[in-house]
């Protein structure tokens, strides 16, 4: 669907399938704790104590990665698929395969569906802080 063609080498790398999670090179356990603890500053507290024992039970079990999941030659591929702007990859509507689409391509599709009066309707308000305050009031 796309006018760019991937090489082979490309296509085998995103076969991996886009839930495919290439182990990272470091991971800042501290900074993303202190990060995820901020985030939940202004949350209800049946939230936060929700958090703060996933928080405690994912710094129990962590382990750093004893190796990479993919080789350099993957990487360096996965990189070169990142780079290219033009493009968009996404999950295909039935039998799990991926699909690669011009960017051009998939924001018109995705403006035409947006613009179905049929599907979505434009609304005055918006309403997130009422249901916020709807849910809060339910949770505590």
């Amino acid at each position: 669907m796309s006018k760019i063609q991937l090489n082979q080498q490309h296509l085998q790398v995103l076969s991996k399938g886009l839930k495919f999670i290439p182990t990272p090179k470091s991971i800042n356990i501290v900074t993303n704790i202190v990060n995820c603890k901020k985030s939940l500053y202004s949350a209800p507290l049946i939230i936060k104590n929700a958090a703060r024992s996933e928080i405690s039970t994912f710094i129990q079990k962590w382990k750093k990665p004893k190796q990479c999941n993919m080789n350099k030659e993957e990487i360096k591929l996965l990189n070169e698929i990142k780079a290219i702007e033009d493009i968009i990859i996404i999950q295909a509507d039935k039998g799990g395969k991926i699909v690669i689409m011009d960017k051009s391509d998939y924001i018109t599709k995705v403006e035409e569906k947006l613009n179905d009066k049929n599907v979505y309707e434009l609304i005055k308000n918006d309403p997130t802080t009422t249901i916020k305050e709807e849910i809060s009031e339910k949770v505590t």
